[in-house]
């Protein structure tokens, strides 16, 4: 029985080696110099793929006349050419938005609005006039919710009526 154990411990261990025996663990040195080069070939510099492109195409990703400048949105509504400030733009805006109460449920409050309920960072699309504009809840209080477009904050009852 013993020599049953021996002769199967000598197999499960010489397999291995005598796997190994015949092989150097240094590549030949063809090899060596053929993967090196390969290797200086994928780590070369390449040049700059945008510097082919010509220079007066128009970013499809931020078009000019969809991003905003640098004075406010870009939009072309009565509304937004009213002119005024941004806060004043926000401050008409948030005359649009009629939440229908708050609630919480062991979590952040949210703001409802019929079926749909939003958290503080969501963004909530209003469209006046045939603009569309996209503003962020920045806080939700029991009576009063924040609003954010462009750096500036409006504070806004939940119900029509109460002062926050």
């Amino acid at each position: 029985m013993n020599v049953h154990r021996v002769l199967v411990c000598a197999l499960v261990l010489g397999a291995p080696l005598s796997v190994a025996w015949g092989q150097s663990p240094v590549s030949a040195p063809g090899k060596r110099r053929a993967a090196l080069d390969l290797a200086n070939q994928l780590l070369a510099a390449r040049q700059d793929p945008t510097a082919l492109l010509p220079a007066g195409l128009v970013d499809p990703f931020n078009p000019p006349a969809i991003g905003a400048t640098a004075s406010g949105p870009a939009k072309t509504g009565d509304l937004a050419r009213g002119g005024g400030s941004n806060h004043d733009l926000l401050q008409k805006l948030a005359t649009f938005i009629k939440p229908s109460g708050v609630v919480q449920f062991g979590g952040p409050p949210m703001l409802l609005f019929h079926e749909k309920k939003l958290k503080v960072g969501d963004n909530l699309k209003i469209t006046v006039e045939g603009v569309d504009y996209s503003v962020t809840i920045s806080a939700i209080d029991q009576t009063s919710f924040k609003i954010r477009l462009n750096g500036e904050e409006v504070t806004r009852p939940i119900k029509p009526g109460k002062v926050p």
